[in-house]
């Protein structure tokens, strides 16, 4: 296969990235601009409450390789009313021509305080799936600490474009998640983690997609990562697979493509 080039460079994507919280203006359209300039053509800059819900419209705006996705985090279940939830859910669907995805979404039990919060997450979670099937975008989803019951719901609820960011379910749920038609992400820190190692080979490529988390999951600790740091995460995977840094791009940045398009 052959490598998809644009000036000389790999096609790359970061499907899951917090500009927001990043830096500030200057060190934000520094990192953009270090990103385009190692081949990154997409950055998909998620919100996760009101706030950085509208500041990633704001990202959209400023940089033309940056994309929004809008979503309310699992934890804020417990912080906003029903009425304020359905207030920022009336948000994200009147911006639903702006937006690439429906993120960061998902359920968190290692924040839950209890089988009350468990609920509402759930609750929250459902919600948003219908609303990304009623306007037909894909779901970026978190699922720390409740791997299993993410799957089971996405399965339960019919969704088909999917993007489990940062997974850390067994390697049997992985499989069955990609068998199912989901995405996988291989953050930029897989050279210092078992998992997403074990992910990388255990999974069909086709399967794959590469995000930065940015600014967590850096490849060093005690370092932010950066989109442009997703061409570490594809020379791992290419390494791991035995294949082209090129055909490895090429293939994800498909991935993409067919996803987000």
């Amino acid at each position: 296969m052959g490598c998809l080039l644009m000036e000389g460079k790999m096609l790359l994507v970061d499907v899951h990235a917090h500009l927001d919280i990043f830096g500030g203006e200057e060190e934000v359209a520094a990192a953009v601009e270090r990103a385009a300039a190692t081949g990154v053509k997409a950055i998909v800059t998620a919100g996760v409450d009101a706030a950085s819900n509208r500041k990633a419209l704001e990202m959209r705006q400023r940089f033309p390789i940056v994309k929004a996705a809008l979503g309310l985090y699992p934890a804020e279940a417990a912080k906003l009313a029903e009425a304020e939830i359905n207030g920022e859910l009336d948000f994200i669907r009147s911006n639903r021509n702006k937006i690439a995805a429906i993120g960061e979404i998902g359920l968190d039990y290692m924040e839950a305080k209890d089988e009350t919060d468990k609920e509402k997450q759930q609750k929250l979670f459902e919600t948003q799936l219908g609303l990304a099937k009623q306007i037909g975008k894909p779901v970026i989803v978190h699922s720390r600490q409740a791997e299993k019951e993410v799957v089971e719901t996405l399965i339960r609820c019919g969704c088909k474009a999917v993007v489990l960011h940062a997974f850390h379910g067994s390697l049997s749920l992985a499989k069955s998640a990609a068998n199912s038609g989901f995405f996988i992400t291989i953050p930029t820190n897989i050279g210092r983690s078992s998992q997403f190692r074990a992910i990388a080979k255990a999974l069909p490529l086709s399967r794959l997609l590469t995000e930065t988390d940015s600014p967590f999951l850096a490849a060093m600790k005690e370092q932010k990562s950066e989109p442009a740091d997703v061409a570490a995460a594809i020379r791992a995977i290419a390494e791991i697979k035995g294949l082209d840094a090129g055909e490895t791009a090429n293939v994800v940045f498909a991935n993409y493509q067919r996803l987000f398009a």
